[in-house]
């Protein structure tokens, strides 16, 4: 552009709208405006071509000087680009003024609202009284979320241990973690909130997942519908995550230059004997290249320590090296033994303390120089003996906290988050029912219904029939039973109801023809790896030539029957056509509620029949689909009309069900046939009484589940059905270890800490919208009223309220800041209510834009920061009174932590959060009278004084009709009225200084994080001399640095002036003063 002095002009990353000052050839200098005191608070240089001319907006709040040189406040009503018309209060017609004699605020902070007032700018005070509540709201929620707005911006319910994960990992300035929890206890929440909490960062930024084939529309559907991703979108418009499958490693490259790549049941992937081997190769890769990553897996402890290494390297390259092996080999054997030792920790007996004292010297030999170790066990044996048998409690308590030392300290990598289903149950309802218990919905034992079909029976006949056919063969021919034993397992999957499944299986083993959706590439791999035997045509011939054709009639009429008295009813069918088939035969049975789930429809179609099924209840009949990544939890009944041959595809199936949730436990029914002593049946005995599998979760033991059953099934092949049904001692047997394993493991790996400061952050989120009306009404107010942004606000048919712009009675707001209300059509759409919050749509709470494009223009906007009014009060005594009321806003300083994080160039919103969750920011008023200059402590006064304008009382002292040249005279004139504002300013600074609530709560704050810092170094020292039992003694070192940090930052708070208010209380109206 062609700049000219005076023109009004912008550039990317300026601060707002700045003037030209000068020209100098393609440069020229910008410079900022404050306020009248300080009309130049900032200047740069800049290119032509970088800078563009800004046609001012209506309602622009603009600054000129008269011919006096004294500073007039005005709006913008029309005019420009040369000239505008400009309305300034106590005048009857409008200005014509010039661009170059314009000036427009920054788009910063007002470094000083008492200048505000000073020079006249202030305005009705109605326009603070609408805003200061809802300052102080978002303050409130701010010390209650300690600054990670993502807690309240999401729609999902709020619990200790997922808040508490992803608050570590959000005040770390290296958010690189492994998000180790159970099965069903919400990773993907933690993740999600990680994941929102960056954009809100940043928007702009961009999200990778690689998640499991079936999972990807799940977490697309999760992150858009409960973390609101579409909140961010990409400049192009798009939302800006992508998600892309386990099978497609060639595409995860592109995923190289996200933000923060979250990697779905990672373990899968990790599984590999070396750094060279797909899809491992290609993981790393991408994983190494992105600066933040989030790996989620229930079963991170792999039996290989390949699998072990393979996770952490991930992580931290620099640190787990493949090269180093079989260093990592040997730690991890070493820490075995201590692992073991703190394992054993059972419950201790009051009556025989010298037990512990021996397990706890077990300890002491391996860790010697841990004298912090040292001291809590010898304060819990204390302990045990002197109230173990009257508060066993307490001494368990005690007991934690040498588990919860010790994996804080020996942890191998401490950006391993593991919390341990059974550690969360315990978690009890606080006294003030504010914390929402984290239930799981259980299992129940199935039920057997037997499908008295023919063609049902004629199906099991069949199996038998393949698996003693298959044990000739392999005794006779000397055949391997290990690839039979996996086709043995796909064919057991086809076996239940009508038999066109199982057909197009075998068809598929001996002509290679496959029936569209009938297998999936696992399932062929498996089928083609076994030579055909001669006798399979036979069954082949003898299911295409069969008469039976009652196999989706009788599952139908069974359905119809047992769905009587239930309202929802989930129908797991399997891989095949089966779900398809029995959709369309539920009609025909009379049957109207019946929603189809399958594989060959749209996600959208799949989303849709779920959310029918959900409001209106029925049958969900569900293919392989409905096994994986659904939360279908809301179901009374399970029905399983096909087994997979696979425990852990069925563990996946149950967890569909056995989820967090509040509903009681589904009943479990099973298809079977009419054999008792045949495959099928003996199949479901194994799974329930060797896997366990309808009592309790296996999720945790997939590798070992996995070897089981292909062991037992190739048994079957061996030996026949009872040495099957013989295995399940073993595989009992074979689990117990494994669990036991996982359990050593986990006394060091897993989270032991107490969720008391996690349960801490939930408490305070859930007082805080406790009354919910008492949130809703001042924003509203805010956002509808005519001293607010004047939006039209419209109820829908949910329970949801949508607020836009009201083109007929725009805001006194110039388009430019309007704007920032404006960002995202969905975020102003939502409720205040989170507990009436319909699927999809948004919380208003800071993290939504709405309601952030509301905090940032209250922060920069100078209306309603500075008021004065005159206070009639025929009773008041003696002489008008000016009083000046000074909101603070106290903070811990967080400079001293950015400057331990100077290496970590975007580390500014981790340090706020670091600072808020050792001294939540608070707000103090202070009102100094001007004839004592001391601030008033009288509660009563207090409370008069900061009563919002009230007509008929009360009178603005603006520039309107010369009111605030009653302020001058009674304060001896503009020069008068500055220095005696600034001494109350000054008296009531000191006076914050001195406030005994103030200075003990920052002391009590810095002595935590103190506490908090002492126990850091002496982990850090243990870990330091605990050779051979980690990897990266100085682990904590950063930790202690920034502790100390905090410490100072808390010690001595930042106190910024937010607002001020001059109240004059007269017994005689203002206009006897001027």
């Amino acid at each position: 552009m062609r700049a000219a002095v005076g023109n009004t002009v912008t550039y990317p990353g300026a601060p707002g709208l700045g003037r030209v000052a000068a020209v100098d050839g393609d440069h020229v200098r910008v410079d900022f405006f404050e306020s009248a005191a300080e009309p130049v608070v900032g200047s740069t240089w800049q290119s032509v071509e970088s800078v563009r001319r800004v046609p001012l907006s209506k309602e622009t709040r603009v600054f000129f000087t008269d011919g006096s040189d004294r500073w007039i406040v005005g709006r913008i009503v029309g005019g420009g680009p040369e000239d505008y018309f400009v309305r300034v209060p106590n005048l009857d017609h409008d200005i014509d003024v010039h661009e170059a004699r314009l000036r427009v605020r920054w788009e910063k902070r007002p470094n000083d609202p008492l200048q505000v007032l000073l020079t006249g700018a202030n305005e009705t005070p109605r326009y603070r009284d609408v805003r200061e509540p809802v300052r102080r709201l978002l303050l409130a929620e701010r010390a209650a979320t300690g600054s990670v707005s993502a807690v309240g911006s999401s729609g999902i319910n709020l619990h200790a241990h997922q808040v508490g994960a992803a608050l570590r990992i959000l005040r770390d300035p290296v958010q690189r973690y492994l998000l180790a929890d159970e099965v069903g206890m919400g990773k993907t929440i933690q993740a999600g909130l990680v994941i929102r909490q960056t954009l809100i960062d940043a928007p702009g930024r961009s999200v990778g997942v690689i998640a499991p084939d079936p999972l990807t529309e799940q977490w697309r559907a999760e992150l858009r519908d409960k973390f609101f991703l579409d909140d961010f979108p990409t400049e192009s418009g798009e939302a800006p995550y992508r998600v892309t499958g386990h099978d497609d490693p060639s595409g995860w490259a592109a995923l190289a230059d996200v933000d923060i790549l979250v990697v779905d049941e990672a373990h899968l992937l990790a599984r590999t004997s070396g750094p060279f081997t797909s899809p491992y190769r290609e993981l790393a890769a991408v994983a190494h290249a992105v600066p933040r990553l989030l790996m989620l897996s229930a079963t991170p402890f792999s039996r290989g320590a390949a699998t072990h290494l393979a996770l952490l390297h991930l992580l931290d390259p620099d640190l787990f090296r493949w090269e180093e092996m079989d260093a990592f080999t040997e730690l991890l054997d070493a820490r075995r033994e201590l692992a073991l030792a703190v394992f054993g920790l059972d419950d201790p007996d009051p009556d025989n303390p010298e037990l512990l004292e021996l397990q706890f010297e077990d300890i002491k030999e391996l860790v010697p120089e841990d004298h912090v170790l040292q001291q809590v066990m010898g304060q819990t044996v204390d302990l045990l003996r002197s109230v173990g048998a009257e508060d066993p409690e307490r001494v368990a308590r005690s007991l934690d906290a040498v588990r919860t030392h010790i994996s804080e300290t020996y942890r191998l990598h401490h950006r391993v988050i593991r919390n341990r289903r059974h550690v969360i149950e315990r978690q009890r309802l606080d006294e003030d029912g504010l914390l929402t218990p984290f239930e799981f919905t259980g299992r129940t034992r199935p039920k057997p219904i037997r499908l008295h079909s023919e063609e049902a029976n004629l199906g099991a006949r069949v199996l038998g029939e393949w698996v003693a056919g298959c044990e000739a063969a392999v005794l006779d021919e000397a055949l391997d039973p290990g690839p039979y034993a996996a086709v043995l397992a796909t064919l057991q999957s086809r076996v239940g109801g009508p038999t066109k499944d199982l057909q197009s299986v075998l068809r598929y083993r001996i002509d290679s023809v496959q029936d569209p959706g009938a297998l999936t590439p696992a399932e062929k791999a498996i089928l083609d790896a076994a030579p055909v035997l001669p006798f399979e045509r036979d069954l082949l011939d003898v299911l295409g030539t069969s008469d039976y054709q009652d196999g989706l009639a009788e599952l139908a009429q069974t359905l119809v029957k047992l769905s009587m008295g239930l309202k929802r009813l989930v129908i797991f069918c399997g891989t095949g056509a089966l779900a398809t088939d029995l959709g369309r035969a539920l009609p025909a049975a009379g049957f109207s509620k019946a929603w189809i789930h399958t594989t060959a429809q749209t996600e959208q179609v799949r989303e849709e029949a779920t959310a029918a099924w959900r409001q209106r209840g029925g049958l969900l009949v569900c293919d392989a689909s409905g096994d994986v990544g659904r939360n279908l939890q809301e179901a009374d009944v399970a029905f399983h009309i096909r087994l997979s041959g696979q425990p852990n595809a069925l563990e996946q199936r149950i967890g569909r069900v056995d989820r967090y949730g509040q509903h009681s436990a589904a009943q479990t029914f099973i298809a079977t046939d009419d054999d008792p002593a045949g495959v099928g049946t003996a199949w479901v005995k194994l799974l329930a009484n060797g896997f366990g599998i309808f009592s309790t979760s296996i999720s945790a033991l997939q590798e070992a589940a996995d070897d089981l059953a292909h062991e037992s099934w190739t048994e079957l092949i061996r030996s026949g059905v009872e040495a099957f049904v013989g295995t399940a001692g073993t595989i009992r047997e074979a689990l117990a270890k494994e669990r036991k394993r996982i359990n050593e493991l986990d006394a060091l790996e897993a989270s032991f800490a107490a969720q008391g400061d996690n349960e801490d952050i939930v408490r305070r989120v859930a007082t805080y919208e406790a009354d919910v009306s008492a949130i809703e009404r001042p924003y509203r107010r805010l956002i509808e009223g005519a001293e607010g942004f004047k939006f039209a606000s419209r109820a829908n048919p949910d329970g949801t309220i949508r607020f836009d712009v009201n083109e007929g009675d725009r805001p006194l707001l110039s388009s430019r800041l309007l704007g920032r209300l404006n960002v995202v059509d969905a975020a102003r759409v939502g409720s205040f209510d989170r507990w009436r919050l319909p699927p999809g749509r948004r919380i208003f709470r800071r993290g939504n834009p709405f309601i952030d494009g509301i905090e940032s223009l209250l922060d920069v906007d100078d209306r309603g920061q500075a008021a004065a009014m005159w206070r009639l009060n025929r009773s008041w005594p003696g002489e008008p009174l000016a009083h000046f009321g000074f909101d603070f806003l106290v903070e811990a300083d967080a400079d001293p932590i950015l400057a331990v994080l100077k290496e970590h160039p975007e580390a500014e919103p981790v340090a706020r959060r670091r600072a808020d969750a050792a001294f939540a920011p608070q707000h103090q008023r202070v009102w100094i009278p001007v004839h004592t200059r001391e601030p008033i402590v009288d509660d009563m006064l207090i409370k008069y004084l900061s009563q919002p304008l009230e007509k008929m009382r009360d009178v603005n002292l603006g520039r309107k009709a010369g009111r605030i040249r009653a302020l001058h005279t009674i304060l001896g004139g503009a020069d008068g009225m500055e220095s005696i504002a600034r001494a109350c300013f000054n008296a009531a600074r000191s006076y914050l200084d001195e406030i005994a609530d103030l200075t003990a709560a920052t002391e009590q704050a810095a002595a935590r994080v103190r506490r908090d810092t002492d126990v850091l170094i002496a982990q850090s020292r243990a870990r330091a001399r605990a050779a051979g039992l980690v990897t990266d003694p100085s682990s904590f070192d950063d930790e202690v640095r920034m502790g100390q940090a905090i410490e100072t930052g808390v010690l001595t708070p930042s106190v910024r002036l937010s607002g001020v208010v001059c109240v004059v209380v007269s017994a005689q109206s203002w206009s006897d003063y001027v």
